[in-house]
């Protein structure tokens, strides 16, 4: 009853912000707001008792009517930093940061990061700097929010780190549920359950969870040493759903790529995930997620796309260099090759054999398609996919199509373990670098003699 009522509250502050505009989907939700032709610059650094300053520079020092309560605190109490990246919010963000505020934890600081806004967003975060002293701000010329988060991530000083889209918005309780789970099981990351909230008719939808991801209860402590073969198959790729301790993040060296206009949460997580010892759930809907309508969705997913392949090649680089590709190669491959199926089906014709041309010339390979056998892909469809890509081009896969020619599952078990028995056949770098050095002594050591 009282988690339907936070619903009811939380859902009353959002009703003025209804429109028919806006972006949906797990490849796109993060990065849906950033300015397309931005470039990297410097970065206006927070001053701590500086009096605000049109150019973004706000202070940190509390407000004179801010709660007695809520006055600046000591470091060491801040229990959990919220970090939002904000460009051109202003339609969405009062309610998102009532959320944050308006929490059951108080002991909190929210770190806004301005990423080059042209509307009334900061103006709309200074007002609420000046009613509560736990908002810090933070500008940045419009860079994308990879690079917002990393901002938002060397300023947080909180034991743990929650991260929050600025059309998005907390249940009125989900820091506290989610820093009580995590203390009492001494968790790195924290995952919460989300609902979808639908712009266009202030309705929330119940989010449909795939089947690993009933792997992960409340109550049980669990990571990559239980589930080798689906820890990234346990949760999504949103960041705003979890709950990370910050000691964890620091030891780790994790950080979100800057390069990326989308997909950069998918990295963090990914890797995150890879690296944590203790994984936990809340149990509930805490997050509430908004939605928007199909159009806008495709707008950021049409020029982005194509950034998902390197994305996940990136993370197999991570992965290698940490010593976790090898054990976690299963789940990695079912992630990287189900989730490139999934953008190839939604692009359009001439998308389609630009995707599938940079994943049958490179990624492909890069990504490890063929070093786990045909039997441990857990979809047919994905399998055969990957194979497809692998063994054919795009023109030949679309005449095999066309003539009704799909190779059989049968087929594909022989052709991965026959891919995987030569890869192991070939040398690898090192050793073909020592095969080079010394066959070139050898034929010094020949042309010596003679």
């Amino acid at each position: 009853m009282e988690r339907d009522k936070n619903k009811k509250k939380t859902a009353a502050s959002v009703k003025h912000s209804k429109t028919a505009d806006g972006g949906e989907g797990e490849c796109m939700q993060s990065a849906d707001k950033q300015k397309i032709d931005a470039t990297h610059t410097d970065i206006h650094t927070v001053t701590e008792a500086a009096a605000p300053q049109e150019n973004g520079d706000a202070p940190l020092a509390a407000s004179a009517d801010a709660p007695a309560a809520e006055q600046k605190m000591p470091e060491a109490d801040i229990k959990v930093s919220v970090i939002v990246p904000i460009f051109n919010a202003e339609e969405f963000l009062r309610p998102a940061l009532d959320s944050i505020l308006d929490q059951t934890l108080r002991e909190i600081e929210v770190i806004c990061v301005d990423d080059g806004s042209t509307d009334g967003s900061l103006k709309i975060v200074k007002e609420y700097q000046a009613r509560d002293s736990r908002v810090r701000i933070a500008t940045q010329n419009n860079a994308g929010p990879g690079m917002a988060r990393n901002n938002g991530l060397r300023r947080a000083r909180g034991e743990f780190i929650s991260f929050l889209d600025a059309d998005d918005f907390f249940a009125l309780d989900f820091l506290a549920r989610m820093y009580e789970t995590a203390k009492a099981d001494d968790l790195d990351i924290v995952v919460g359950d989300y609902d979808l909230y639908q712009n266009k008719n202030a309705k929330f939808r119940k989010n449909v969870i795939s089947e690993e991801q009933n792997l992960l209860t409340p109550g049980k402590v669990t990571s990559k040493n239980d589930f080798p073969d689906q820890i990234f198959q346990l949760t999504d790729g949103y960041v705003w759903s979890k709950l990370f301790r910050r000691a964890f993040i620091v030891e780790k060296k994790l950080l979100f790529p800057e390069e990326l206009r989308m997909f950069e949460d998918v990295y963090f997580v990914v890797t995150s995930l890879s690296l944590a010892e203790r994984i936990g759930k809340c149990e509930g809907i805490l997050i509430h997620h908004r939605v928007y309508s199909q159009q806008a969705r495709g707008k950021l997913f049409r020029k982005y796309y194509a950034q998902a392949p390197k994305m996940y090649a990136d993370i197999k680089s991570f992965l290698m260099h940490h010593g976790m590709y090898l054990p976690l190669s299963v789940s990695f491959v079912n992630l990287t090759a189900s989730r490139c199926f999934k953008i190839y089906n939604l692009l359009w014709a001439d998308a389609k054999e630009e995707f599938y041309t940079m994943l049958h010339e490179e990624f492909a390979e890069r990504m490890g398609w063929s070093e786990i056998a045909a039997e441990e892909y857990t979809d047919p469809a994905v399998c055969r996919f990957a194979a497809t890509v692998q063994m054919y081009t795009y023109e030949q896969s679309r005449r095999r199509e066309a003539r009704g020619r799909r190779p059989s599952l049968a087929f594909l078990k022989q052709w991965m373990a026959r891919k995987r028995k030569n890869r192991r056949k070939e040398p690898g770098r090192i050793a073909k670098l020592f095969s080079r050095i010394f066959g070139k002594l050898r034929i010094k050591k020949k042309n010596k003699k003679s």
